[in-house]
């Protein structure tokens, strides 16, 4: 068997036949879908149990037992020598296992790809396209930021997934947390083609799982910060997790800018030091985010102002990464 492709359920009745779907109309054939009910109460089973092809393998849990437990079985279960993952409301292009299956087997260094892909409503509508780095270089430096990854992009070779398997700490964020270890081992890849569609639900998670994730993340910048040799302090972790979400911080966007610039100088700074990155692709990584924190605090006038102070001459790296992700 060549790739596992692996789906979670959970009361995933308005989506599921679509993800189904979308994996039976795949140009490459050569697939199992494993598909594991999490404790359900509305008609996923029903949906499962309609489809009469071999290809499909279904087994469902005695209650709901979370997603780690649930993608560690699937895990267990899978006969493929590459695993895939797509959630029950997502939907693969026709294409997409075929090119990363091709991206895999001539290229032996990589661990991993994801796609870019195309962020839809509850109802299908296109909202945005999701650019991710796409480069291996690009990826580890990102990583410090962000999650480079959409989840139901990922297509994985299982002994690797095997040998460094989700962390049960982490609850939330369990794939970032994975992609950031895994980003030290392996070289990791996106396919900059947009292979995959994923369904955008809202910020409507409860505030006490927003809580826990904003502190599993925070954990992981500190782990990432310390493995490139920095131990921030909590006023900088703070000041690093707002970068990518600003409603975490109380501050005027005055106190706020003037602070990141000198978090962001500081890690600057430090890549001399530091041989973790390519320095001029970390650089330029540091420059875009700081041009993406003006544009969320409404503060575009002050994008230039961090390019000038680090006297950066990297501007065709800079301007390329931009091109691809706006």
């Amino acid at each position: 068997m060549k790739v596992s492709v692996l789906m979670p359920v959970y009361n995933a009745e308005a989506y599921l036949a679509q993800a189904i779907d979308s994996i039976i109309s795949q140009t490459f054939t050569e697939w199992e879908l494993i598909l594991v009910n999490d404790g359900s109460t509305d008609k996923s089973e029903e949906i499962i149990l309609s489809y009469s092809d071999s290809r499909i393998r279904y087994s469902k849990n005695s209650e709901n037992k979370g997603i780690i437990y649930t993608r560690n079985l699937m895990i267990e279960m899978s006969l493929g020598e590459y695993i895939a993952f797509l959630d029950s409301d997502d939907i693969s292009l026709p294409t997409r296992l075929e090119q990363q299956i091709t991206f895999l087997d001539n290229n032996p260094d990589y661990a991993l790809c994801g796609t870019w892909s195309i962020m839809s409503d509850k109802d299908g509508r296109k909202i945005r396209k999701i650019n991710m780095p796409s480069s291996n270089e690009d990826i580890k430096c990102s990583l410090l930021f962000i999650n480079t990854f959409v989840q139901s992009s990922i297509m994985i070779r299982k002994e690797i997934l095997i040998q460094h398997s989700y962390n049960k700490n982490f609850p939330v964020a369990e794939d970032y947390e994975l992609w950031c270890r895994l980003s030290r081992l392996y070289k990791l890849k996106n396919l900059p083609i947009h292979l995959t569609q994923y369904r955008w639900h809202g910020d409507n998670i409860s505030q006490s799982k927003k809580t826990l994730m904003d502190n599993l993340v925070k954990d992981i910048y500190r782990r990432e910060l310390n493995y490139i040799g920095i131990n921030p302090t909590n006023e900088e972790l703070l000041l690093h997790a707002a970068i990518k979400d600003k409603t975490i911080v109380d501050i005027s966007t005055e106190e706020y800018l003037k602070a990141l610039k000198l978090w962001l100088i500081k890690l600057a700074n430090h890549a001399d030091e530091n041989k973790a990155y390519n320095r001029d692709i970390f650089i330029s990584t540091l420059v875009f985010r700081w041009i993406f924190a003006c544009k969320e605090w409404q503060t575009p006038i002050k994008a230039l102002s961090l390019p000038i102070s680090l006297n950066i001459k990297q501007y065709r790296i800079l301007f390329k990464m931009l091109r691809q992700r706006i």
